[in-house]
């Protein structure tokens, strides 16, 4: 009898199942994952937004209109949402910056 070693077509196909079995299961919990540190970066852009706005306004006198206004004394960049929101900056009424993107806050 000549059997060469190897896997035979069934024994491939039980590999490759099995395989997308695990990927199947695993990815759920790899996005999720993904949303939630987006979410905690954006967290903390909108907090630095919102000190950098506190402190503009303790000197200026009044909010600032637009982020760029804030670089290079207030913050070292314009901050970017890592799921491409924007922003909106808070208001001398107390109202906090915010995301445009759902769940994204501080």
């Amino acid at each position: 009898m000549n059997r060469k070693h190897g896997l035979t077509i069934v024994e491939l196909s039980i590999l490759v199942a099995i395989a997308m079995l695990v990927v199947a299961i695993s990815l759920p919990a790899v996005l999720q994952n993904r949303q939630k540190r987006h979410a905690a970066s954006c967290a903390r852009n909108l907090d630095a937004l919102s000190a950098a706005c506190r402190r503009y306004a303790a000197e200026q006198g009044g909010f600032p209109a637009r982020p760029d206004v804030l670089v290079p004394a207030y913050l070292p960049a314009v901050p970017v949402c890592p799921d491409g929101g924007a922003y909106q900056l808070g208001t001398p009424e107390g109202d906090p910056p915010a995301c445009s993107v759902p769940g994204h806050r501080m």
